[in-house]
């Protein structure tokens, strides 16, 4: 499929999508960020940059990812542009302003990250994972829980994506 081109009913997509991931989440945080999303989301259209407004969800800043997608030559990378400290933390590799094809090769089992937002780009409407972690962090934990959520200056074209990673687990790492 063609990452540029988007069906007219996508903002639909995208509300039923974020709409029904609020009945499966469990962390407080995620459904917070999910229910923010909700309400920045224009009915025709998918939300841009300009939309997200950080400051209206400072409590949930530290588990926030912005991602820029880069299209050239047929190839779709994607840029970390801003990283919450919990990821931050979490991660054993540095992760700002880096490609993350590039830190995939650093971490074993990392594909997921490069695959979950292409999935994004694929359908058009925000991508939910729920359980246990596949790849290497620096601390341990049982339940890992994120939606990837489309940005697109356009309307249509997404162009940033935007995330919520709650982590959860042995340490006392409900609250992140």
């Amino acid at each position: 499929m063609n990452a540029a081109f988007q069906p007219l009913d996508l903002p639909q997509r995208n509300i039923a999508a974020l709409n029904s991931y609020l009945t499966k989440v469990q962390s407080p945080r995620l459904a917070a960020f999910i229910r923010y999303m909700l309400e920045i989301h224009p009915a025709d259209r998918l939300p841009g940059r300009g939309d997200f407004d950080p400051m209206k969800i400072p409590a949930l800043l530290s588990g926030v990812v912005l991602v820029a997608v880069e299209r050239s030559a047929g190839r779709v990378r994607f840029q970390m542009k801003v990283v919450g400290q919990n990821v931050m933390d979490a991660s054993p590799v540095p992760t700002r302003n880096r490609y993350l094809d590039d830190i995939v090769a650093e971490l074993p089992g990392a594909g997921i990250i490069v695959d979950s937002r292409m999935k994004v780009l694929e359908t058009g409407h925000a991508y939910l994972r729920q359980g246990p972690p596949t790849m290497p962090f620096t601390f341990r934990m049982t339940i890992l829980e994120y939606v990837h959520c489309p940005l697109a200056a356009d309307g249509c074209t997404i162009d940033q994506i935007v995330s919520f990673f709650s982590y959860r687990g042995e340490s006392d790492q409900s609250s992140r």
